[in-house]
């Protein structure tokens, strides 16, 4: 999502409104930005590799006209997924995900402007 704020999509910008507010990015958004990511020539020629996605039920029935070859799922205890939900953090400048423990900000600036989306609790996770 971020590359395609970057590139100046409208896509990308409509992204990045949603993302500055904390709020998940809606599918119709996210599947077409991944689509037409996919339908690039590198990812044609070299393959492509996706982490977090598909999230929803429409999201991997969109995926499945790309017709993946391999699919990997990593099963992680519960606390883990918890822990590392928990602590994420999203800057709203850069649009750049840190973790408060894995991947703390830079600098006491970045870590002041620091948003945590609305489900990023404990209780939204469980």
């Amino acid at each position: 999502m971020r590359a395609h704020y970057q590139e100046g999509t409208e896509n990308g910008r409509r992204a990045k409104e949603y993302m500055d507010k904390g709020q998940l990015v809606p599918n119709e958004i996210v599947v077409t930005m991944v689509k037409e990511r996919l339908m690039r020539p590198d990812s044609q020629e070299k393959g492509w590799l996706l982490d977090g996605y598909p999230r929803s039920l429409s999201q991997a029935v969109a995926l499945k006209e790309f017709q993946p070859d391999l699919f990997i799922l990593l099963e992680v205890p519960e606390e883990i997924l918890v822990e590392r939900v928990v602590g994420r953090r999203l800057d709203p400048v850069t649009g750049r995900i840190y973790h408060l423990k894995y991947s703390p900000p830079e600098t006491d600036e970045i870590a002041a402007r620091l948003t945590q989306r609305f489900d990023d609790t404990e209780e939204k996770a469980c």
